[in-house]
């Protein structure tokens, strides 16, 4: 018995050990192959990063409609409504004309705001002064930059780079959202701005515009001799969703601008919901709408 119990355990011993080096083999097997197709993936990875800016934003023209479709709307207005806060949603209108000429307008509950820009200067109502003065002042860096409403602006700074000085530079991927965007750095001048454009769709979904600073006096909450003020930093986007064809050019019927108070009541710093209902292209605009 003992020498059958010798060979039974030698038999099942060097089973074991075939089937072991098969198993290593079939899973060393699967590590190459897996191994293979995670380097693919990077490769691919890193082939979509090495997309150029111009090669990006070729991409997104020809996505959203193309140059020359672009080229036949002269102007354009987008009417819809605002919400912010817990306030009702208020009336707004985006009118913008070739070459470089927007103005929107929100009548919120007790003023109007208007962020234009006339083709030279960048104007914002109503005036921020003291500590809201940095809010009012990105803004107008926003506005300069001529990417502020999207393609819902004509100030098309795309396609007119070269005339205007514009300068793009490609700075790899980021997400949105959950979905991969090109990153793209414009500079204008003394503005900059960094796009993002959706991998797949090649639709322009963000814009950061950087940050600025308030600085909030806190003598209201202390006493008089431990009073200092607070500084607090706010970082400015846009986002834009809810892709249409509109004369066949796709726009977004919805986009997100961040705001802070005192365009805000109830909270610091938040963001406004625009919801487009209506474009209208090639109407004329009254002058005094950019003034």
């Amino acid at each position: 018995m003992t020498g059958k119990w010798r060979d039974d355990t030698f038999s099942s011993l060097t089973f074991n050990s075939v089937g072991a080096r098969t198993t290593m083999r079939h899973r060393a097997l699967q590590i190459l192959l897996i191994f293979g197709v995670l380097s693919f993936s990077a490769l691919a990875a890193d082939d979509k990063d090495k997309l150029s800016a111009t090669e990006v934003l070729s991409k997104h023209l020809a996505a959203v409609g193309g140059a020359e479709a672009i080229g036949r709307i002269k102007s354009r207005v987008a009417i819809g409504t605002a919400k912010k806060d817990a306030d009702a949603a208020a009336p707004v209108a985006v009118m913008s004309e070739a070459p470089n000429r927007v103005s929107a307008i929100c009548q919120f509950q007790g003023f109007n705001w208007q962020l234009t820009y006339d083709g030279n200067k960048s104007i914002v109502r109503p005036m921020l002064a003291g500590a809201n003065a940095p809010v009012m002042h990105k803004y107008e860096d926003m506005l300069a930059t001529g990417t502020l409403f999207n393609d819902i602006s004509l100030y098309n700074v795309l396609t007119g780079a070269k005339q205007d000085g514009v300068r793009f530079e490609a700075k790899g991927t980021k997400k949105v959202k959950g979905r991969p965007a090109y990153t793209i750095e414009l500079k204008k001048g003394d503005h900059k701005a960094v796009l993002y454009i959706d991998a797949e769709s090649f639709m322009w979904v963000r814009t950061d515009y950087g940050s600025a600073s308030m600085t909030k006096d806190m003598r209201a909450f202390t006493n008089a001799v431990e009073s200092k003020d607070q500084e607090s930093t706010y970082e400015f986007f846009v986002e834009t969703s809810d892709f249409r064809q509109v004369d066949g050019v796709k726009l977004p019927y919805k986009f997100e601008i961040v705001a802070t108070a005192p365009i805000l009541k109830q909270k610091s710093v938040g963001t406004i919901v625009v919801s487009i209902s209506e474009y209208r292209h090639n109407i004329d605009i009254d002058p005094k709408m950019f003034q």
